[in-house]
Order: C-alpha cells, then sequence, then structure tokens
C-alpha cells in the first residue's frame, strides 16, 4: 500500500473515532438522584456511530424523562438523524411552558382523565414528542426515516410513570418482590413518519421493587451463531435472575446475557439499554 493511501485509511478510520467520541458525548453518562429509585444506561453502536440513543432529563417539578430510541437505518446518516431528534425532543421537553393536550384534546375522555390524575408539567413534557413528529414530518420527509421511540415521565412521590410508545420494543415492568411482569406496548406511530398524530400518553402506577427496562431491537433481535435470536424472555430471565439491588447490577445482567448468547457471532445492530429501579423494603 502506498503512503498516501495508508495515511488516507489512518485519516479516515480517526475520522470515524471522532464521530464516535462525539455521539457518545451526547449521552448522559451520570444521572440525577432520584429518590426511592435508581438509573443506568449504556449504548454499544454495531459500527463506528449509531442511530440508537437514550436520555435521562431532569425536570421541573421535581419529574424525570427517560428517553430510548432507535433511528431507521445505520450509520452515518442514522446519527444525523438521532442527533437531530434528541436534541428536538430535549429542548421542547424543557422548554414548552404549556403542553397542547390542555388545549386541542380536550375532547378527549382519555386526556381528560389523564389531566385529572398527573401532573401537568409531564404531559409538557411528553408533548415534545408530538412538536418533534410535526417537525421532522414537515422538514425531513424526503429524507423517509424515522425513529421509534419510548418516553417516559417519572415522579417519584407518587411513583407515577407517564409513557409514550411511538413504535417502540415494548419495555418491560417487572416486579423483583412478587414476579408480576407487564409490557408497556405500543401507543402510536413511528416519529417522523405521518404528521397530526395525537401521541396520547398512558400511565402506569409503579411499586416498590419494579424493575423498569428499556432496550432497542438489538438487545432481542441479537443472534447467535446459529441465527437464533435473543427475544423477549431471555430479558425477563436476566432481570428474574439477578438477585442483587441496583440498576447498574440489572442492565450489566441482561449485556451479559445477550454477550454469553451471541458468543462469537458479529453484533449486527446498535445494543441500548436503559434501566430504571424503584427501591424496597429490602434496600
Amino acid at each position: 500500500m502506498t503512503q498516501n493511501g495508508a495515511t488516507l485509511q489512518e485519516r479516515a478510520a480517526r475520522e470515524r473515532e471522532i464521530a464516535y467520541e462525539m455521539q457518545q458525548s451526547f449521552l448522559p453518562h451520570t444521572f440525577p438522584n432520584i429518590e426511592g429509585a435508581e438509573v443506568a444506561a449504556m449504548m454499544r453502536p454495531a459500527r463506528e456511530v449509531g442511530g440508537d440513543f437514550y436520555d435521562v432529563i431532569p425536570l421541573s417539578g421535581g419529574l424525570l424523562g427517560l428517553i430510548i430510541a432507535d433511528v431507521s437505518g445505520k450509520g452515518v446518516s442514522a446519527a444525523l438523524y438521532m442527533a437531530l431528534g434528541r436534541t428536538l425532543l430535549r429542548s421542547h421537553s424543557l422548554s414548552t411552558p404549556r403542553p397542547r393536550y390542555l388545549t386541542d384534546a380536550l375532547e378527549s375522555a382519555h386526556v381528560r382523565q389523564l389531566m385529572r390524575t398527573v401532573p401537568n408539567s409531564a404531559l409538557a413534557a411528553l408533548d415534545s414528542v408530538r412538536t418533534t413528529n410535526e417537525y421532522l414530518t414537515e422538514h425531513h420527509s424526503e429524507q423517509a426515516m424515522f425513529l421509534t421511540l419510548f418516553y417516559a415521565v417519572y415522579e417519584p412521590q407518587s411513583r407515577l410513570l407517564i409513557y409514550v410508545n411511538a413504535g417502540h420494543n415494548p419495555p418491560l415492568l417487572y416486579n423483583t418482590l412478587t414476579g408480576e411482569q407487564d409490557w408497556l406496548d405500543s401507543t402510536d406511530l413511528f416519529v417522523g413518519m405521518m404528521p397530526d398524530r395525537p401521541y396520547e400518553p398512558q400511565w402506569r402506577q409503579l411499586n416498590p421493587g419494579d424493575v423498569l427496562t428499556l432496550y432497542t431491537d438489538g438487545v432481542t433481535e441479537a443472534f447467535n451463531v446459529n441465527h437464533k435470536m435473543f427475544g423477549e424472555e431471555r430479558i425477563v430471565e436476566a432481570v428474574r435472575d439477578y438477585q442483587a439491588t441496583s440498576a447498574q447490577g440489572f442492565l450489566e445482567a441482561i449485556k451479559t446475557a445477550v454477550d454469553a448468547f451471541v458468543g462469537k457471532a458479529p453484533q449486527s445492530d446498535d445494543l441500548t439499554l436503559l434501566v430504571m429501579r424503584c427501591q424496597s423494603n429490602r434496600d
């Protein structure tokens, strides 16, 4: 190989390394203190850069925003779309003074019930999903890209979880004290696919001992050398079998289970996890 060719390769490798470092810098690696709960998260791209992201946003009134998302496609284009989507969601979450849910969705009995049950500031933060969808469909529809998204707002005092699932993999809600489990299924279409979607929030009452596991399809669709997928049930098994009491421990247990299952097979997709654990009386 010529010296010039080697230099070009080295430069390309360095640019990929810089892109990876920049993308990782978008993601929070330290998390706010949460009364009665804790959070851990990770993202491991299949290539130098990827389209997955997560975010943990301290909101007004002591609320906490939890986001995980997966952009269609891979590589640089997905990473750029990821950066745009994360920026829009975060900025709208922190700046929206009043949710449109309180104005133009009052015809919905479901929203009226939510308004009587959950904080208005939680609805204001979740309204950022609609605002982001409108921007992406208006200004970036020609790219034919979209993102699956799960956005939850957690209120520590009441342990209410208010969420929107925009076509994303259903998070697992598992109680380590009782063994009860629930899957928070999709509530609307992907973000960036179609304008004027309602993205009406749902809610769950969390309990001591609950572990909420958010993940992207790089977890459930991780393939081993026999072309079998990891699947959802192995997430349940990893959470159920882990006996210690930390969000980071649950995250490591799932990641270890994925790696052991995949073995020597190459990583086929970005792998992203976000775990929130509600403390129990055993702590």
